[in-house]
């Protein structure tokens, strides 16, 4: 099973603002499957706020495997977490600087199993990753683990902080942001990144690309071309598409 760790689905009504592009599970599963993709983690999208419903909605209409990543954005019931569970969501979107007021939100989740996906990176918030991996949590990076591309990735302390955190840890990375970041920059990253284990790295091709004001949509084929230059060996290449996710996520080969 080939995996990919991070796409987005939604109504094209749903996207409100510009561009308002096709997001629907059907195109999805279309351009995967032209690649021999055959697992998806559907992640929730920002503009959708912090509403999970049209994730969800979208996820019942699945043909092939699939997983989801809802947001917590403000404390969840229990009961409802569960049921979140039994839909398919094997991790949650947390934002780090809400902590304190979801500490009994994410304590239910680690108890369901879930895992924590965070953007920004872990640059000046070690202490308190530190703290909720001693809780039992699993934590996974998106977007290279960092919080921009601002800086070279050879001298970029704030990636060596990241390695020396993950190393040994349950933490993942995962490669994304195709249209996002510099091609360049993701190279240079990517071989940072891969001194850690195969089994601590993940990929997502964040299709169909979303910002602000306007949309990066290249072929699905291509962000896997991508990868292909991010991770040039085979083999590593292979666990981070198909073992680790499939571990991670709990997908059944």
């Amino acid at each position: 099973m080939r995996i990919d760790c991070e796409v987005h689905a939604f109504r094209q009504e749903a996207r409100r603002a510009a561009p308002v592009i096709d997001g629907s599970l059907d195109r999805l599963e279309s351009a995967v499957r032209g690649s021999a993709i055959t697992g998806l983690v559907l992640v929730h999208p920002a503009f959708l706020h912090g509403d999970p419903t049209e994730l969800f909605a979208q996820a019942s209409q699945a043909q092939m495997p699939v997983r989801l990543i809802p947001p917590l954005v403000q404390p969840v019931a229990p009961g409802v977490l569960e049921q979140w569970s039994r839909s398919g969501a094997a991790g949650l979107a947390v934002n780090l600087d809400d902590h304190d007021r979801l500490a009994e939100s994410l304590e239910a989740a680690l108890q369901l199993g879930f895992h924590l996906e965070l953007s920004g990176g872990v640059d000046g918030r070690e202490r308190l990753a530190e703290l909720l991996l001693a809780d039992g949590h699993r934590l996974v990076f998106r977007g290279f683990g960092l919080a921009d591309s601002a800086r070279d990735p050879s001298w970029d302390p704030r990636l060596e902080r990241l390695l020396a955190f993950a190393a040994g840890a349950e933490v993942w990375v995962k490669l994304s942001g195709i249209g996002r970041v510099p091609d360049d920059w993701a190279k240079a990253a990517a071989g940072k990144l891969l001194e850690l284990t195969p089994e601590q790295l993940l990929w997502g091709s964040e299709w169909p690309h979303m910002m602000a004001a306007h949309a990066y949509a290249p072929p699905y084929a291509q962000t896997l071309e991508w990868l292909e230059q991010l991770v040039p060996d085979v083999d590593a290449r292979r666990r981070i598409l198909c073992e680790t996710p499939a571990a991670l996520y709990g997908f059944r080969n």
